[in-house]
């Protein structure tokens, strides 16, 4: 096993959990890595931290640049990387050390141009095992039509693929080139969809390495996912611009409703970003009334079919209120 894997680790404001982040690569025993730091314009210690693994290890590459999100510092990391494999660890993770050798047996064994493993899910004392509702083992292109591309985007219970977390992808460098595959920059909110669907897409070959878990994805209430964004909507309804762009141009599969289920998954979480915030009562309101009232939502409510989607009658009912507007505010509120 002589490929060289970049590892791609965007940081901002992480001092609590850099060290154990980089420790947790450095250390790896399969030890032919590209390491490559973006500091994100942190404003507390990160920088420096970055710099001096940058002295101890050759391997390790720093880059330094104004704060713009996960998907610019991402994109700036594929940029320099020479390796030919690419995989990302986030810095408030960390990963085990032999995360990379497993991958790599497989990938040597199958050539695959994606390995996906699981991985734990970490709250304090808290931890679980985070998996998918695929079946493990080996898939060819015919395979990754018939049984992978029905949940490429988004599943039946409107919940994220298994690709949703890059970090847990060993990606195949030859094939993010030559389709030129790069993060949406202005992203914040789960720029791994449209990437990871991006490469599977085009992947002809993908192996799931199931209830293997290597990487430690923790818990930070600071994260851009934990916290509240009043312009949220903004930036997750872009991400469903540039899926439906992408997935509704091609000829050889019908995206339609997991486009529409991508969609429903933004309402869904936007509303209940605005609903456990600390706004004001009537600008909830407001914002609410505005993300049901987009002419994109009300196409999505007419074709979607409630009663055929995978989730709880209470979700359901939840659903039905957001389609048909019921008493929409006696129910938030009453």
């Amino acid at each position: 096993m002589n490929n060289l894997i970049s590892v791609i680790i965007p940081v901002y404001n992480v001092e609590k959990y850099l060290h154990r982040c980089v420790d947790s690569v450095i250390y790896q025993t399969y030890s032919k890595l590209e390491i490559i730091l973006v500091d994100d314009g942190s404003t507390d210690i990160s920088s420096i931290i970055c710099d001096d693994y940058q002295k101890k290890d050759k391997r390790i590459r720093v880059i330094h640049k104004k704060n713009s999100g996960a998907a610019s510092s991402r994109n700036e990391g594929l940029s320099i990387a020479q390796g030919d494999y690419i995989t990302f660890v986030d810095s408030d993770d960390y990963i085990e050390l032999d995360m990379y050798e497993n991958m790599m047996c497989i990938n040597e064994k199958y050539n695959c141009d994606l390995v996906l493993c699981d991985c734990y899910k970490e709250n304090k004392s808290k931890r679980d095992i985070f998996t998918h509702n695929i079946r493990e083992g080996y898939y060819d292109k015919e395979m990754l039509y018939k049984e992978y591309f029905p949940t490429l985007l988004m599943t039946n219970s409107v919940d994220y693929p298994a690709t949703i977390s890059n970090c847990v992808c060993l990606f195949n460098r030859l094939l993010l080139d030559k389709h030129r595959i790069f993060y949406k920059d202005g992203l914040r909110f789960s720029e791994d969809l449209l990437f990871g669907s991006q490469v599977m897409y085009y992947a002809n070959s993908f192996y799931y390495m199931k209830n293997h878990c290597y990487y430690h994805y923790v818990y930070n209430p600071t994260s851009v996912t934990n916290i509240f964004y009043k312009n949220k909507w903004d930036i997750m309804k872009q991400l469903h611009v540039e899926v439906e762009k992408f997935f509704l141009s091609l000829k050889d599969y019908n995206f339609q409703r997991q486009v529409d289920l991508v969609l429903l998954y933004i309402v869904y979480n936007c509303i209940g970003n605005i609903k456990t915030s600390a706004l004001d009562k009537k600008i909830k309101i407001n914002e609410i009334k505005n993300i049901l009232e987009n002419v994109d939502v009300r196409n999505m409510f007419f074709r979607i079919k409630i009663n055929s989607l995978d989730v709880s009658w209470k979700l359901k009912l939840i659903t039905i209120v957001y389609k048909y507007r019921i008493k929409i505010l006696f129910y938030l509120w009453g």
